[in-house]
Parts: structure tokens; C-alpha cells; sequence
């Protein structure tokens, strides 16, 4: 049987403490900001929110950006851009006869702007 190691983090352990979700301070220990205190961290998603709002608070507070801040957005923002892309190929593919395809193309090109949308006119 493969018990855990002790001290030795797991894939899905947060690598700030560990996985002690702890982290010292010049105060004493404190919750890790990282994982929130639990030694796992949250799913992608919070933690992309996470550092989204940590971004704005900084801005908000006319504090710098670090560059490594920007370039994780930039990323982020094309791996968005590069799915809805994709969604937008599969939907166009795809044989939908209750119109589900087409609104998710409209869902999608709204966020990426790949199409002019034009209003449909009204017969005369």
C-alpha cells in the first residue's frame, strides 16, 4: 500500500506552505494567503478570481503592477480568446436544429469581437 510521505506536498498541495496551511510571519503563523488556511488549493477558477481582484485592488489603489502579474493575465486571456475560438469552429460544425449552436456562436463572438453583428432588418 502507497501511504503519503509526511512534509512531502502532494500535486494538488499548495507549494507556498506546503501544505501546512500555514505561513509564518513576523507576527506568528498565519493562515496561508495562498490556500486560505487549508493546505489544498482551490480549484482554478478561485484562484483566477483570486488574483484578478489583486490585481484591481492594486490598481484601484494606484500601487504598480508587477509584470508578472500582467503577463499571468495576458495568458489567461489567451487561453479564454483560444477555447471560445475553438467553440465558435465546433458550433459552426456542428448540426443543431434547435438553434443552441447558433446562440453560443453570438455568446462567443460577443466576447472575442471576431464578427461584425449586424441588426436584421425588418421586412417592409
Amino acid at each position: 500500500m502507497n501511504t503519503p510521505t509526511p512534509n512531502v506536498p502532494r500535486s494538488d498541495s499548495c507549494a507556498s506552505c506546503q501544505g501546512s496551511g500555514e505561513a509564518p510571519t513576523d507576527y506568528g503563523v498565519l493562515d496561508c494567503p495562498d490556500c486560505g488556511g487549508s493546505g489544498v488549493l482551490p480549484p482554478r477558477a478561485t484562484r483566477v478570481e483570486w488574483r484578478a481582484r489583486d490585481i484591481e485592488r492594486a490598481l484601484s489603489g494606484a500601487r504598480s503592477v508587477d509584470p508578472e502579474h500582467v503577463r499571468w493575465l495576458l495568458a489567461e486571456l489567451r487561453t479564454a480568446r483560444s477555447a471560445l475560438t475553438e467553440i465558435i469552429a465546433l458550433a459552426h460544425d456542428s448540426e443543431d436544429r434547435d438553434g443552441i449552436a447558433l446562440k453560443i456562436r453570438f455568446l462567443a463572438n460577443r466576447a472575442l469581437g471576431l464578427y461584425e453583428v449586424k441588426a436584421e432588418r425588418e421586412p417592409s
